[in-house]
């Protein structure tokens, strides 16, 4: 009798704690994932937003066995209509393991990305707070080998990844004007892709985001996308390096993992 009051405790434990009950979201509602590193944990806080080069793989095999469609953000945004089972992969800051982790995989499943650069940075500095070691940034000859590709787009992040809603109308607008510059150049592509340091943005940022003529840009605050919603606010569902698979697959499927 104890025991099977153990067990039930657990379950409803277990029940409470992750969203297994919720009811799966539509795929006909697109899903924007967004990552930063992809690459091996270092034992610190930051590894929050390294995932692990094999749960990369992991969840890209799952997606495609499952019949996603990947597309680059510009892609999707650009959509009159939203394919069934449309997924677009996100890379915020450009980290050299992009490159060096990331690019493999999707070249093996034949998915497409789209990264954020922050041009002016050849490590990043946001991260220090919480850990030691600091990452390279992507360099030209990686830039290009991956634009050459055809399966990654590069969007701006910003100059120098300040909170752009701490900043007066001047330094915003060159925040914004000067980093699609930089990420045309680059590439030689045009710059349509942007992504708000942080999740930051109001009305003054998104109206700025706009007269530097970007197409599209991405928030984090978590949800599904559809043909009908706002460009300038794309939702996504951040993929986390501290959380399990399962924690994915009800992140994918119900949005939310856990309560």
């Amino acid at each position: 009798m104890i025991y099977s009051i153990s067990i039930l405790l657990i379950c409803m434990a277990f029940l409470l704690r992750y969203n297994i009950w919720r009811i799966p979201v539509s795929y006909t509602k697109a899903r924007v994932l967004m990552y930063h590193s992809i690459s091996k944990h270092c034992g610190d806080k930051f590894d929050k937003w390294r995932v692990k080069p094999e749960d990369f793989e992991r969840q890209i095999k799952w997606m495609k066995n499952h019949g996603f469609t990947s597309y680059k953000i510009s892609e999707l945004a650009n959509s009159q209509t939203i394919s069934k089972k449309s997924v677009a992969i996100t890379f915020d800051d450009g980290y050299a393991d992009n490159f060096e982790n990331a690019f493999e995989i999707l070249k093996k499943y034949d998915f497409k990305a789209t990264i954020y650069l922050v041009p002016n940075q050849s490590t990043n500095h946001w991260e220090k707070a919480n850990t030691n070691s600091v990452s390279n940034m992507l360099n030209t000859e990686q830039i290009a080998q991956m634009q050459n590709s055809n399966l990654i787009e590069f969007g701006s992040h910003t100059l120098s990844h300040k909170n752009l809603s701490t900043l007066g109308e001047l330094e915003l607008q060159n925040e914004l004007q000067s980093s699609k510059l930089e990420v045309e150049k680059l590439t030689g592509k045009i710059c349509k892709a942007f992504a708000y340091p942080y999740g930051k943005f109001n009305d003054k940022i998104l109206k700025a985001t706009k007269e530097a003529k970007y197409e599209n840009a991405v928030i984090v605050k978590r949800g599904v996308f559809e043909s009908r919603d706002d460009k300038f606010a794309i939702k996504r569902i951040g993929v986390l390096g501290t959380e399990s698979f399962f924690d994915f697959y009800l992140k994918f499927t119900r949005i939310r993992n856990k309560l």
